[in-house]
């Protein structure tokens, strides 16, 4: 991960690297507002280790905190009628993906809760996102935007398309084949009832690759059963592999 700063206006321009994506936000010397991205992915590995060997594992976004875990649940709970019309429009758009991925998903799922079939989500709260390739991806990811701004058209670079890109757009791209970014955007004025600021908010469903590797041809339940392969135990679950 790595930080940089360039001033401008009342504020910083401040950005991290994260998974090949480098995400610049607008930071404040007053009153700075919290941003940031969440992964929530059922099943995969530590950056650096083989997961052949050592096996897959929720992200830590998903487990790590007691205080946050039910706020997971009710999200996979709250997304389950969207997560259906998404998974809807990816098996009409690659209907042989979707076959694989919806065998491979129920082999890898942490929580019931989510239908599939992509094994993960990654929430991006209010950040510029530069041009980039997803190169952890299986096959094609969903991405669709929410919130209240102006700009933030997605631009496919390698086949020079600019797209409108607006609050409840639906793109289902090859992201890991296809450099693709967001345009700059500016939230528009306005603060809900709640509290809540006007931005942008970003939402990336994907299928990482390391993942698919280990679960393909698992039974389902597999990751739940044998840890994610981690106590070596999943034997009788690969002899027909």
């Amino acid at each position: 991960m790595q930080d940089s700063e360039d001033p401008h206006e009342d504020g910083v321009h401040r950005s991290f690297i994260h998974e090949g994506t480098e995400y610049i936000y607008e930071d404040h010397t007053v009153a700075s507002e919290c941003t940031g991205a969440r992964h929530l992915v059922h099943a995969w590995p530590d950056q650096g280790h083989d997961p052949i060997i050592y096996g897959l594992h929720p992200s830590a976004d998903m487990v790590s905190n007691i205080h946050w875990a039910p706020h997971i649940h009710a999200y996979f709970e709250n997304t389950q009628k969207l997560a259906i019309l998404l998974g809807e429009m990816f098996r009409v758009s690659f209907p042989a993906f979707y076959a694989k991925y919806e065998a491979v998903f129920l082999a890898g799922r942490w929580t019931v809760t989510d239908p599939g079939p992509l094994l993960g989500r990654v929430l991006v709260w209010k950040l510029q996102v530069m041009p980039h390739q997803d190169g952890l991806d299986a096959g094609p990811s969903i991405i669709f935007n929410m919130g209240k701004f102006t700009g933030g058209e997605c631009y496919i670079t390698d086949l020079k398309l600019k797209l409108k890109y607006r609050p409840g757009d639906v793109i289902i791209l090859m992201g890991g084949a296809l450099y693709h970014g967001i345009g700059p955007w500016k939230p528009l004025p306005g603060i809900t009832e709640d509290g809540i600021t006007p931005g942008r908010v970003s939402n990336v469903w994907f299928f990482p690759h390391s993942s698919f590797r280990v679960l393909e041809n698992k039974e389902p339940g597999w990751a739940l059963k044998f840890a994610g392969g981690l106590r070596g135990t999943d034997t009788e679950s690969d002899s027909s592999d």
